[in-house]
């Protein structure tokens, strides 16, 4: 693999010092030559700093760096490729392990198509094992995200080694660096919450193609922060902040990718709709802060016109 394009891993974590260095070590374990990886710590309060050097002090592929202030991911994503060298750029949500012929595949699968900006793997959910997705899109009239074969059992679904178009990647995904330095990287204002998603539609409508390779895996291990409710978590709204960006990054998304009518239609109709059941399913939960941080999101949806400074 002399002559293969170097891959630069980039992961991004906040507070899961032992799911990062687990992700780390699943990484590490590829049969994938040239690499490196980036740790990007958005200012954990705990032992992460120390775990990544316990455990990786000696590797010379291993490079932590650490926010002083928390950014969120769209704005750790940014820093991480800020510092990288690859010819593609790798971003694993650190609660994964990888497949070791992972990294192998997803090159393999850009190879495959000279117009693929953007390749992700299958993404498994570890427990139970089922499929996240085969491709991501939305229901142009309800926002809802869809997703391929989600929920079905990973080992009776049978998937093909082709590509399967996709809108965007949830989870894990690789992107050449040329098509992220011309879309201009993630845009900080969502912080958290559909930064993936625009992303993947600034490089679709920069005239880049998005893909699912099935033949490269990854399995998702989720995370729930102590004291958090699961249902909540399952909707990605188990804290205030999610809450918000969750609710507010919506309609901006929505209005800045749907077609006029499908906008109108969803900013008017699903999104009381969708303050309503969401926050009906925090009070049950017994969650009235994550209510109504949701309810403020909404709002600040219709209101919010962040700078549009991205090319694409």
């Amino acid at each position: 693999m002399s002559n293969s394009p170097t891959v630069s891993v980039i992961i991004p974590t906040y507070n899961r010092a032992e799911m990062v260095c687990d992700c780390i070590a699943s990484v590490l374990q590829s049969d994938y030559d040239r690499f490196e990886i980036i740790i990007v710590d958005d200012a954990s309060p705990d032992n992460t700093a120390d775990e990544v050097e316990r455990r990786f002090g000696e590797e010379s592929r291993v490079r932590y760096v650490r926010n002083e202030v928390n950014l969120q991911p769209a704005g750790v994503r940014n820093r991480g490729a800020s510092l990288a060298r690859g010819l593609y750029y790798l971003f694993i949500d650190d609660d994964n392990i990888v497949a070791p012929d992972m990294i192998s595949k997803l090159v393999q699968g850009m190879s495959l198509d000279d117009k693929l900006g953007l390749i992700a793997p299958l993404a498994i959910h570890k427990t139970p094992n089922v499929i996240w997705t085969l491709g991501s899109s939305f229901n142009l009239w309800t926002s809802q995200p869809i997703n391929l074969h989600e929920g079905e059992d990973a080992d009776s679904v049978e998937v093909e080694d082709r590509l399967y178009p996709t809108w965007y990647s949830p989870n894990v995904w690789m992107v050449k660096r040329e098509a992220f330095s011309r879309v201009g990287g993630y845009d900080p204002f969502y912080r958290i919450m559909f930064d993936e998603s625009d992303f993947g539609m600034r490089l679709r409508r920069a005239g880049y193609k998005c893909a699912i390779y099935p033949m490269a895996r990854t399995y998702h291990l989720g995370f729930l922060e102590r004291g958090k409710a699961p249902a909540l978590r399952i909707l990605g709204i188990e804290s205030p902040a999610r809450a918000y960006c969750f609710a507010r990054n919506r309609s901006v998304f929505v209005r800045r990718h749907f077609p006029l009518l499908n906008r109108i239609v969803v900013i008017v109709v699903f999104v009381p709709l969708f303050a309503l059941y969401y926050g009906a399913i925090s009070l049950w939960n017994g969650r009235p802060g994550i209510a109504w941080a949701f309810l403020k999101g909404s709002v600040a949806g219709w209101f919010s016109f962040p700078k549009e400074h991205f090319a694409g």
